[in-house]
């Protein structure tokens, strides 16, 4: 079987275009394809971790928006291939990420190396200390400081302000449709939606079957800090911490187009 590029030969790209051509990169599978470059154009509407997992846009928004995993930047194509495979139970999401953690773990090193500029210096070296914690094997540590590191970038990517009603307001942001013809933007923020899962012990709630950030930092029940989700809370971190080099990049960007106009 083989796999043609449908964005061959084509030197610019229509907001439509990008949007029918991520349908047929999105069926890309090296196993079966074999080896191709991954299209100019594809990271402007996909993920380049996305490239040859062969996973629908769907079933990454269920892995992100419903078990909390990020699907963005730092999760091999690899390891969202075999996520979408797994169970629908979220322990059997869960033994994934355990199974592939050395992949996970290399690929978040390299995309928090990508993390140069100069405002985000601080939440990179939270991230550092994260990666260097769960390196070593210490999760719950590494985790805890990522679920307390991430939240003031949250609320910058989603500019959600502080406040009451705040958390509403960021579980909320993981919800959003992802645009049509931009989607990838909206991945990044969709396990928000499982992580801000409200959750008050005090009321006799139930710990939240995902990884909570109520439970972590008001409760703190051990047992809800697995490795797998610790290894979710690192990947989190690093992929806020890698969006938001991408959003600095831009502003960069369109501030040096003003300067030269």
């Amino acid at each position: 079987m083989t796999f043609s590029d449908p964005s061959a030969g084509h030197h610019t790209a229509t907001f439509p275009q990008l949007r029918d051509w991520g349908l047929i990169w999105d069926t890309y599978d090296p196993a079966v394809h074999g080896a191709h470059r991954m299209p100019h154009f594809c990271t402007a509407a996909r993920h380049e971790n996305w490239w040859g997992s062969a996973v629908q846009m769907d079933v990454l928004l269920v892995l992100a928006k419903k078990h909390g995993i990020p699907v963005a930047w730092i999760t091999p194509a690899q390891t969202l291939s075999s996520l979408a495979a797994a169970g629908a139970d979220h322990d059997d999401k869960l033994a994934v990420l355990v199974d592939s953690e050395d992949g996970i773990q290399a690929l978040c090193r390299l995309k928090l190396e990508e993390c140069t500029d100069e405002w985000i210096a601080g939440e990179v070296e939270a991230g550092e200390k994260a990666m260097a914690a769960w390196s070593d094997g210490h999760r719950e540590a590494a985790a805890c400081l990522a679920v307390a590191g991430v939240e003031q970038m949250l609320h910058n990517l989603t500019h959600v302000p502080r406040g009451r009603g705040a958390h509403k307001r960021l579980q909320k942001a993981g919800t959003k449709k992802p645009n049509d013809y931009l989607p990838k933007h909206q991945y990044v923020l969709a396990p928000l939606n499982a992580f801000y899962t409200p959750y008050d012990p005090d009321k006799g709630d139930a710990v939240p079957t995902t990884l909570s950030r109520h439970a972590v930092v008001h409760h703190l029940p051990l047992p809800h800090l697995s490795p797998g989700h610790c290894i979710i809370a690192v990947m989190l971190l690093i992929s806020i911490i890698r969006e938001t080099q991408e959003r600095y990049d831009d502003i960069r960007d369109d501030l040096l187009m003003q300067a030269s106009d």
